[in-house]
């Protein structure tokens, strides 16, 4: 049981590694456009504040975890163990948080394409700030992808390894963004009341569900999965015993990526 919770554990960490701090990012970039909107005051500033200091609340919840630990080296089996050099926990967690990276850059455009058919959405629907009020609709629309997606994961490991989802959820629920995302959308409809009560038309209703459809193919694609833990193994050598090992972790992910 401890093995399989292990291999459970290595899918949640790369699966939520790829898609929460690519999220953060996204999260950071609409934070900065929406402080000049003209409501950001009051509750609604305190509200998108709240939703960043539950996602590090997590982060830290995660580190610093006393039971069911994710980033402790020491808990590390003695071949894992082998991989890296003297590290600390934090070092760990910041290559985890590294797996993000890429997603975030590489799926820009995509991040891009939502944010502009909101943007035409919303200046159809005579909204004002459209511009920033998209970014943080787009943000949200990441939040929502971060946690279906680790729904997602928990859900094919609980058959793949027998295990109840309830069990799962239990063990891993600081990987989900789920309040972050709920106090997301107060402060969004808080910021703009209006963005809660138009209805879109046809045209872009599906415009927007497309760009959701591509947003969510892009990010949970396997091979952009696999592609971001190589390109953070890449960037963090240091972490590593040797040169040797370091190549090997590499060379270990890129042949699951292809085979994929």
């Amino acid at each position: 049981m401890q093995n399989d919770l292990a291999k459970v554990a290595s899918v949640v960490k790369l699966v939520c590694g790829v898609a929460n701090n690519a999220t953060w990012l996204v999260m950071v970039d609409a934070h900065d456009a929406i402080k000049s909107h003209r409501n950001y005051n009051g509750k609604v500033k305190w509200l998108y504040k709240q939703a960043f200091k539950e996602f590090k609340h997590n982060e830290q919840q995660l580190l610093y975890a006393s039971e069911n630990r994710m980033f402790h080296v020491c808990d590390m089996s003695p071949l894992a163990r082998k991989k890296y050099g003297d590290i600390t926990d934090l070092q760990y967690f910041e290559y985890w948080q590294g797996l993000g990276a890429k997603v975030y850059t590489d799926g820009h455009k995509w991040v891009g394409s939502l944010n502009n058919k909101y943007r035409l959405s919303l200046l159809n629907h005579n909204i004002l700030d459209p511009e920033s009020m998209s970014k943080v609709m787009t943000a949200q629309a990441c939040l929502e992808l971060s946690c279906s997606m680790y729904a997602s994961a928990l859900d094919n490991c609980a058959k793949d390894f027998a295990f109840p989802v309830s069990l799962l959820a239990k063990i891993f629920k600081y990987f989900s963004l789920r309040k972050v995302a709920d106090i997301w959308k107060q402060a969004l409809f808080l910021t703009e009341p209006q963005t809660n009560t138009y209805n879109l038309d046809e045209v872009e209703e599906k415009n927007i569900s497309q760009g959701i459809m591509q947003l969510e193919m892009e990010w949970s694609d396997p091979k952009m999965i696999y592609g971001s833990a190589f390109s953070a193994t890449e960037d963090f050598e240091e972490i590593f015993r040797t040169k040797g090992e370091w190549k090997k972790a590499m060379r270990e992910i890129g042949e699951v990526k292809n085979s994929i």
